[in-house]
């Protein structure tokens, strides 16, 4: 039986991985497009995607925190600092006490 024929059965049956699923939220799609490309050493252009998440919704805490996370391990603690910031007054304004604490923790971590 041929390869293409042998897929083909195992999808009919169920068998193997599902196919990949694209978000339908555009800024969760930009956080999937940008953790791909930093996965493959494009730092730079994922660092553009998560920027673009965070200002395309910006009362996102999570995507401020990536973005947060991924500056302070490229060295650009000054807009990292910024976007944790906002990240834990945005969690903080959502009365997610816990999560704004973790946030802060973070950055003390990771920001000298």
């Amino acid at each position: 039986m041929g390869r293409r024929r042998a897929n083909d059965r195992r999808q009919r049956l169920g068998a193997g991985p599902p196919p990949p699923t694209v978000p339908d939220d555009p800024v969760e799609a930009l956080v999937a497009r940008a953790r791909r490309l930093r996965a493959r050493g494009d730092v730079r252009h994922a660092l553009s995607l998560l920027r673009q998440a965070c200002a395309l919704d910006d009362w996102r805490p999570r995507t401020f925190t990536l973005l947060g996370v991924q500056l302070a391990r490229e060295g650009h603690h000054d807009e990292a600092a910024r976007a944790l910031a906002q990240a834990r007054w945005l969690r903080a304004r959502a009365g997610d006490r816990a999560r704004a604490d973790a946030t802060e923790r973070l950055a003390a971590r990771l920001l000298p």
